[in-house]
């Protein structure tokens, strides 16, 4: 099985890669074999300035998805079909983060052996799980505890370039927050509940006109009297024609956004002790009173801040490392070889 690479043209770095790559042929790509065959063992799928990425690197990066492939019944072919689509991406993402190690290195920046460990007893404590567990399910995975703790290394060796490249750079200010708050009120409104009582004047099939009118006017003067002040409960008892009734035209508690809209509307900015207009719903004409708004689970701004920030500073880290991310990858030497 032959391995075609393509020539590294150029001088000055490419010439060292070309050099590498050469050397890497002997040391990753052939062994002789007792009956004299060569066999491929392993091939350089891409070169990151002066270091490689393994066929074996991309394999060990597919694994997870290949494991939930099989778990979720694929056939084998779907499997290469699947891997084969994901195959660049997963590429593209080791090529990113041995850019970001080797930035990582030219800005001495290191992990200590405390600080995985500390990583570790987090990890652990957050799930609940024993050392004797985590390593188990490490192993039920086919993660071995040594490069388990080498792929941490990795991990915190890019969240410390972060912090140095990006982060210390982010500033959320009060305006950020505000602007934010504003634009996504909905969100932090909250759930608004309505306790409703009600009159009814039924409209019923067959009705002219002129009865519908004079059903309107008795609503009127209905509306009328409790503007002047007489008892909404009073009223429904007398006039209503709803089952609530007798109890005072009593509905109970509504959240508003499962009301009907005519409805809906109509109790919009309304406080408690305050009656809607004159309503001509399906069930005849109505007027519904406010017993009582009640708010649940909204926040006030300064209750949201902290949230915010943090939504915020997360969306300008990602921006902002992708924007860094591709201006290093312009300055670096990449070639993926087929």
């Amino acid at each position: 099985m032959a391995v075609i690479l393509k020539t590294i043209a150029g001088h000055g770095r490419r010439i060292v890669n070309s050099c590498l790559l050469a050397l890497c042929l002997v040391l990753f790509g052939f062994i002789q074999t007792s009956s004299g065959h060569a066999e491929l063992v392993d091939r350089i799928v891409a070169l990151v300035n002066d270091d490689i990425i393994l066929q074996t690197d991309l394999d060990q990066a597919l694994k997870p998805l290949r494991r939930n492939l099989k778990q979720q019944g694929y056939s084998e072919a779907q499997q290469r079909a699947f891997l084969a689509d994901k195959r660049p991406a997963v590429l593209e993402k080791l090529i990113n983060d041995k850019l970001t190690d080797q930035q990582a290195k030219r800005l001495d920046i290191e992990v200590a052996d405390k600080e995985i460990t500390a990583t570790i007893d987090r990890i652990k404590n957050l799930n609940k799980l024993s050392d004797d567990e985590l390593r188990h399910m490490l192993e039920m995975d086919g993660i071995n505890f040594d490069k388990y703790r080498e792929e941490l290394k990795e991990q915190l060796l890019r969240q410390k370039l972060v912090n140095w490249e990006v982060k210390s750079k982010i500033v959320i200010t009060d305006a950020d927050v505000r602007a934010y708050y504003e634009k996504n009120a909905d969100r932090y409104k909250g759930k608004v509940q309505y306790h409703l009582r009600h009159i009814l004047l039924k409209v019923r099939d067959g009705d002219s006109e002129s009865q519908r009118q004079q059903l309107y006017q008795l609503m009127q003067k209905i509306q009328e009297r409790l503007k002047a002040g007489e008892d909404f409960a009073q009223l429904a008892v007398v006039y209503s024609e709803a089952s609530s009734a007798e109890k005072g035209g009593d509905l109970g508690i509504f959240e508003s956004r499962l009301l009907a809209k005519p409805i809906r509307d109509a109790l919009e900015g309304l406080e408690k002790g305050q009656i809607t207009k004159i309503l001509d719903t399906e069930f005849g004409y109505q007027i519904f009173y406010v017993e009582e708004v009640i708010h649940t689970g909204g926040k006030s701004i300064e209750e949201a801040k902290g949230e915010i920030e943090d939504k915020l500073y997360a969306d300008v880290v990602n921006q902002k490392f992708q924007s860094w991310l591709k201006d290093l990858r312009q300055r670096a030497h990449v070639e993926i070889l087929e």
